[in-house]
């Protein structure tokens, strides 16, 4: 009696054991990951919100960010306010000496959290790390975000790139199959799990580009490592 009991346990930890390894190891961790994709040559920037729920991708929420400049924004004191802390920042190589510029207070902020942003892997004041550094602010109420490339070389700050985006609306933006292109992607991706099966959008190859640039380093800080 004693010699089956023995042998069913033995059975029954050998079939636990089995059916641990088989299952699956999870790909994604749950949760809402924000990214984005590197500037087009136009400037351009892709943003992707992607949500993870039972290790799936349940809602991809994609918008486009486009540098504002005088031709397409009423408000040119934000637009030279850019130029002004660019030049302060790198003469002084500290974000903090940088001051809000007067009327463009939101803008000043904007580029502010994304200098910080940026230089958060590259050390403290005065002892960074070379190298290229890009960082994003969160977006405002109207969704507009801050932009910054920050060049780091002998541990100083040697180039800033700023810019101040603001989200690409039919009412700013003339070419509606790239705006229309975003729903497509966004269902492409939830219905296929895999950002290498999302097609090119007919007509709109840029904004698939960058959408899938930003989906791909989303999905890399959703990894289960």
């Amino acid at each position: 009696m004693t010699r089956r009991i023995v042998s069913f346990v033995l059975v029954a930890a050998l079939m636990i054991v089995a059916f641990t390894g088989c299952a699956k190891k999870a790909v994604y961790v749950d949760g809402s990951y924000v990214s984005h994709s590197a500037a087009d040559a136009r400037g351009n920037v892709g943003q992707i919100t992607l949500t993870i729920a039972g290790d799936k991708i349940t809602e991809a929420k994609y918008v486009e960010l486009m540098p504002k400049n005088k031709d397409n924004y009423s408000y040119p004191t934000a637009v030279d306010a850019i130029a002004t802390m660019q030049a302060k920042l790198i003469e002084t190589g500290d974000i903090t000496m940088v001051d809000a510029v007067a009327k463009a207070t939101g803008t000043s902020g904007q580029l502010t959290e994304a200098v910080n942003e940026a230089l958060k892997n590259a050390g403290s004041v005065g002892a960074y790390t070379d190298g290229s550094y890009i960082g994003f602010s969160s977006a405002d109420a109207r969704g507009s975000v801050g932009y910054a490339v920050i060049t780091v070389s002998g541990g100083k700050i040697t180039d800033a790139r700023l810019a101040d985006l603001q989200v690409k609306t039919k009412d700013n933006y003339q070419y509606q199959t790239s705006l229309d292109a975003w729903a497509t992607l966004e269902q492409s991706l939830v219905t296929s799990q895999d950002v290498t099966k999302v097609d090119a959008v007919a007509k709109a190859t840029g904004t698939s580009t960058l959408f899938k640039d930003a989906a791909t380093a989303a999905l890399e800080m959703a990894k289960n490592k």
